[in-house]
């Protein structure tokens, strides 16, 4: 069961975050044959909806393919609030990105649109807490969202701008 401070805790570990983003990554990357990454502005959609509680809980639990095409039949209001929390989290993506290019968990593919690609073959870390597992269950989520729907059709579904 996910406590109350699930989303504070969550939030402000960085570390996380970077994790996050290479399973979201990691699995764009190998659902496109491992020819194309996730084009860097797709990344800020990443901590909104996996640090999310009730997004990361729902997310988590659908089956892919087409498990964001799933979540948003199911909960419209999804799309709530997220271009604010997509904001909000603007630094703290920042600061994730910074240490995972710095650990070599993620690269920025400077010659194709600027895609973010993973760094490594293999998760960095095996957990065991239910709660993060959540969130890296829903990243992958997203990460299979990402390789199923350009970057507009994600605009347009999840109502955010970049």
């Amino acid at each position: 069961m996910i406590d109350v401070l699930f989303e504070q805790r969550v939030v402000q570990n960085t570390g996380l975050a970077a994790e996050a983003f290479w399973h979201a990554v990691n699995e764009t990357y190998n659902a496109k044959g491992r020819a194309e990454g996730v084009p860097l502005p797709l990344i800020f959609l990443v901590l909104p909806l996996t640090f999310h509680q009730r997004t990361a809980a729902a997310l988590a639990s659908k089956t892919q393919p087409g498990a964001l095409y799933k979540l948003l039949a199911e909960d419209r209001e999804v799309t709530v609030g997220l271009q604010a929390r997509m904001q909000a989290m603007a630094d703290r993506t920042f600061h994730a990105l910074s240490i995972g290019f710095q650990t070599n968990l993620l690269r920025l593919d400077s010659d194709r649109m600027r895609q973010v690609i993973p760094g490594r073959k293999t998760p960095p870390v095996t957990h065991v807490t239910e709660e993060v597992k959540i969130i890296l269950n829903a990243a992958k989520r997203v990460g299979q969202g990402f390789a199923e729907m350009s970057v507009a059709q994600l605009a347009i579904h999840l109502r955010v701008r970049f």
